[in-house]
Order: C-alpha cells, then structure tokens, then sequence
C-alpha cells in the first residue's frame, strides 16, 4: 500500500509539474514530451504483451515506432506543415501498418497474427494523436481540454474504485458484476460511483477556471464531457483488461510499483481523450 501511495503521488506530481511548466513558460510545447513518453512506453508495454501472438520482428519494430511517433507529428506540425501534422502522423502509422500487412501475406500469416502484430501501432500511440492536438490548441481552450482529460479519467478510476469496494462491502462480496469475463472486481455499483467522478470533474474545471467556451452553457458541455468521458474511460479499462486477460497478464508493466505499467495509468486517459478532442475541435 506504501509503495502504491508513494508511486501514485509521484505520478500525480510529474503531472502537476508539467501543468505548471506549461502555464508559467507559456509554452505549452512542452506537454508533447510527456505524450510521447507515455506513448513511446506505452507502445512497448503492448507489443511486449501480445510478443508471443505476433510475428516476428513486432516488438522491435513497434519499439521504433512508439520513439519516433510524437517527434515525427510534432516536427511536421511544428516546422513543416502547419495543421496538417496530424495527417502525417496518421500516413506515418499506416506505413508501418501496411509493411506488417505485406510482411504477412508474403509469409502466410494469419489474420489473427497480423491484427495482434499491429495492435500497438494504434493502442496507444496513435489514439493518444488526439492528446497532441488537444495540447496545440490555442490559448485557454487548449489548457482546460488536456486539463479535462487528465481529470476526468483519474476521478472516474477513484470514485468507480471507492463506490465499487464501499458497496462490496455493503452487500458482504455479492454486488452486481459489470464484466466479470473481463475484471472480476469491477462491479456496477463502481460503474454508476465512475460516472460520478466524470461529471464532478468537468464541473470542477468549471468552478475553478470558469472557461470562456462556444457554447450557450459551458458548465453543461463539461458536465456532459465528464459523464461520457467516464463512460469511455472504464471502457478504455475494460479493452486493457481484455487484452491482459488474453496473455496471461496482471499488470502491463512495473513502471509504477503498485499501480502497474504506463498503460494501466493511461488505458481509459487514451479513450476519454478522443472525446475531448473532437468536443473542443468543435466549439
């Protein structure tokens, strides 16, 4: 328990420290280098998982594209083609993704063997793209939609955890199971407690930050963004949960002594962050 306290508390404050960096440098640059070791390590903690389903070479190869993925969306963002980065990161993805497709047909490999080979060329790396382009948004919109999405999914995990085990205890070990194939501890309960935090965060990033959004009530579209956005969060927990299941695994990595790999941290971040993304891009 001390180790997960103390491992949680580092993470929380290499967070918070970024957060800070961002707004007193102003240079909100500065957040894609936590996006990319999140990916860059999230990346290898999948291909490492799924090592022995796929074909040979994936790992390492998904190695490379997990470093270079960030860097090659930020370069061309950045420096080269402004507001098309996101294209190019997406042809950068696809290029690794049709090799492996070429690869498998010429060495009579399985589909099952291709799709698990390309896993992590799209979990995590390329869905968390949309965390990059909440990050380049501009001025305050930026800030409150990366802040969003590191609050929604966190409080959601706390309230789904703290509901879940206070009403297990309630009902002396028989609450209703949510997806007992996948997570035998989640219950329905911890569900409902999840959706809960959801929309007490985004009405938290309301009553702190007050953001100025188009919208004809922003405390509405944080509140509906924190309910959906839980909503995917525990779905993000649940496809991490399948995939563990699958191999064989308890934790992704041991990154974060107590609470796993990076991707046990990140797993329902990566879903909610597409919400997000697209609500912002909109308004």
């Amino acid at each position: 328990m001390l180790k997960r306290t103390i491992s949680g508390a580092v993470y929380v404050a290499l967070i918070t420290g970024f957060f800070l960096i961002r707004e007193l440098t102003k240079y909100p640059e500065i957040f894609h280098i936590l996006i990319w070791f999140m990916g860059a390590m999230g990346t290898f903690e999948v291909a490492r998982a799924v090592k022995d389903y796929s074909v040979k070479g994936a790992l390492w190869c998904a190695v490379i594209f997990g470093i270079l993925f960030s860097p090659v969306y930020f370069v061309f963002e950045h420096f080269i083609f402004s507001g098309w980065g996101w294209l190019v990161a997406i042809d950068f993805a696809l290029l690794f993704v049709l090799a492996f497709a070429i690869y498998c047909i010429i060495k009579n490999k399985t589909a099952n063997e291709y799709v698990v080979s390309v896993l992590p060329f799209i979990y995590p790396s390329l869905l968390l793209l949309t965390m990059h382009l909440t990050t380049d948004m501009i001025g305050q919109t930026g800030f409150i939609a990366t802040l969003l999405i590191f609050v929604i999914s966190p409080l959601t995990d706390t309230f789904a955890y703290l509901v879940g085990m206070t009403y297990n205890k309630i009902r002396k070990g028989q609450a209703k199971k949510l997806c007992p194939r996948l997570s035998p501890k989640k219950t329905v309960a911890g569900g409902i407690g999840g959706l809960v935090g959801g929309v007490l965060a985004g009405f938290l990033v309301w009553v702190i930050f007050r953001p100025e959004l188009n919208f004809f009530s922003p405390v509405l579209l944080l509140i509906i963004a924190g309910f959906v956005g839980g909503i995917l969060t525990q779905i993000g927990d649940l496809f991490e949960s399948f995939i563990k299941r699958k191999v064989g695994l308890k934790d992704m990595g041991k990154i974060m002594p107590g609470h796993g790999g990076v991707m046990d941290r990140i797993d329902g971040m990566i879903f909610a962050s597409l919400l997000i993304c697209v609500i912002f891009l909109i308004v």
